[in-house]
């Protein structure tokens, strides 16, 4: 009877242990089917992020094999999805991206929860040829299922690159002719002043022997050759100026612009007393500039003032108003003013709207301010009209 019971406890405990090992199996099997359909939805959810982007995407595993790729990528690299997805990354295409830095950087993502921005890859892919790609990878984790993914943007940059080697190109040759240029005008304007300094001499000379002794048309000669030098004297010394402008690579340095705006009423001393000009100015800012440069820039735009003035006497007022991170100057006068069409084109070379017997000039002065304000990375404009006077204004960055 004791045996008997032995052997009956045996077998319930045999079959309660059976009836666990079922239960785990059914578990295993839920857990499983649990598994399966969170991959899927996965598989969903990584197609589901990388078709709308226009960029290449790839969504990889925790074994760096190809989850899903978007149409954008078996676009640009001309593959099939039977040809990717399941692969690992490192065996794609030519073994492209097996690269030993780039691999440590995949194989960090995951464990270490980092990142990587626009690793270059230059390559000779299988059929698209040469090609330079900007990597950038990041960390997914599906918080709702326990799943991490490493998602993978690729950025075709090889026509951006072209472009800009073209650009670099573009901007060498640019600066050389602008040198050529330069030294054309630095040359010439030197090469010049000699014979007109001859012909500026023989023509005083016939003045002083001949003036008074031939007819009134010989006289009045004369006095052309003499007033036709100094246009040219004039032209020659404003061409120099303008072609200097970008070759004096001077440091800027703290600029006080009350200062400069003094020196250039000194300069323009005597045109100020004949013309009978007030010129004015608030108290102005401290900037990093050129000085000389500087006092060359307000010379001009006050002598265009009271160069170009009505009846009355010129007047002439300066202030500078701050404006986010950069200073905005103004020059205002009670002149002729223009019209507000030409308000661009005078700033061109060689640009005048009078003529020279009623307004002297070269047409230089305002092309040679620009250059400056440029030069300074500023920005200079006109506001005015007919009759009623004219403001520049230009701007200067604020000193850090």
């Amino acid at each position: 009877m004791k045996d008997e019971n032995k052997t009956k406890k045996k077998l319930i405990d045999e079959l309660v242990g059976l009836r666990q090992r079922i239960t785990n199996l059914e578990k295993s099997e839920t857990e499983r089917k649990r598994m399966e359909v969170a991959v899927r939805e996965a598989h969903r959810y990584a197609e589901s992020i990388v078709e709308t982007v226009r960029e290449p995407l790839v969504v990889l595993n925790v074994d760096l094999k190809i989850l899903s790729a978007n149409r954008s990528f078996y676009n640009t690299f001309k593959v099939t999805p039977d040809e990717t997805v399941g692969k690992f990354i490192y065996d794609l295409g030519d073994q492209q991206w097996d690269i030993p830095r780039l691999r440590t950087l995949f194989e960090e993502i995951l464990p270490k929860n980092t990142k990587f921005d626009n690793f270059e890859v230059e390559h000779n892919f299988p059929i698209i040829g040469r090609k330079i790609m900007l990597l950038n990878a990041r960390r997914i984790y599906r918080k709702d299922i326990g799943m991490q993914m490493i998602l993978l943007a690729i950025e075709d940059i090889t026509e951006r690159r072209q472009r800009e080697e073209e650009l670099k190109k573009l901007s060498e040759e640019l600066a050389r002719s602008n040198t050529d240029l330069r030294d054309f005008a630095y040359v010439a304007s030197h090469d010049l002043k000699k014979p007109l300094q001859s012909i500026e001499g023989f023509a005083k000379l016939l003045a002083r022997r001949y003036k008074g002794k031939l007819d009134a048309k010989a006289d009045e000669f004369i006095e052309y050759i003499g007033s036709g030098v100094k246009r040219m004297q004039m032209f020659i010394k404003d061409l120099l100026e303008y072609s200097q402008v970008g070759a004096k690579e001077k440091k800027f340095k703290p600029t006080d612009c009350s200062g400069v705006v003094q020196k250039a009423v000194g300069n323009l001393q005597a045109a100020i007393e004949e013309s009978n000009a007030v010129v004015t100015y608030d108290e102005l800012p401290t900037v990093m500039a050129d000085t000389p440069q500087m006092i060359s820039l307000f010379q001009n735009l006050i002598d265009n003032a009271i160069k170009f003035r009505g009846e009355e006497a010129p007047r002439v007022h300066i202030s500078a108003e701050r404006k986010g991170d950069e200073w905005v100057f103004s020059i205002r006068d009670n002149g002729i003013g223009i019209d507000p069409k030409d308000s661009e084109r005078i700033f061109g070379m060689f640009q005048r709207l009078h003529g020279s017997t009623d307004y002297p000039g070269t047409g230089i002065g305002l092309a040679i301010c620009k250059k400056i304000i440029e030069r300074h990375g500023g920005r200079i404009w006109l506001e005015s009209e007919t009759g009623k006077g004219s403001t520049f204004y230009f701007t200067m960055p604020c000193m850090q």
